[in-house]
């Protein structure tokens, strides 16, 4: 007895478009060249920011924003901001509450992390109230990330 043979299966028009060698439409080969400029272009922009910007120490400044009074004393919200393009980390702010040449009371407090032309804000706890006095807010201090 002889079995029957099989034929194999005939492709369908649906399975020959996603097999290696079907023809690819013109709507695929234009997302495949937007998405190679989009690539070529941030590779471009990271490579010419890499070239072009000069590595230097931050440049920080600090200011003052308001100050509110709390149970525990007065609190004086700053806003350091970093105007260069190199990170500061450990970046450590301090405020004087001054009369005179004297320093009443101060206050400090450390940032873990100021990238490049950003700003973060926080606050520095004093007992006195700050009205009553000078108030000098300043970077002291930052390491390399």
């Amino acid at each position: 007895m002889n079995a029957p043979t099989k034929s194999p299966p005939r492709k369908s028009e649906s399975s020959r478009q996603i097999h290696p060698g079907s023809t690819t439409s013109k709507w695929e080969w234009v997302a495949a060249a937007c998405g190679l400029l989009l690539v070529l272009g941030t590779l471009g922009y990271i490579v010419y920011y890499a070239l072009t910007t000069e590595a230097k120490i931050p440049d920080i400044t600090a200011e003052a924003i308001r100050t509110e009074p709390t149970r525990g004393g007065h609190v004086v919200q700053f806003r350091a901001r970093n105007h260069s393009s190199t990170t500061a980390a450990g970046l450590q702010i301090t405020g004087e509450l001054r009369q005179g040449s004297s320093v009443v009371e101060r206050s400090e407090i450390t940032l873990d992390y100021l990238p490049p032309f950003s700003e973060r804000e926080g606050g520095l706890i004093f007992q006195e109230d700050p009205a009553r006095y000078e108030l000098r807010i300043a970077p002291k201090a930052y390491r390399e990330p």
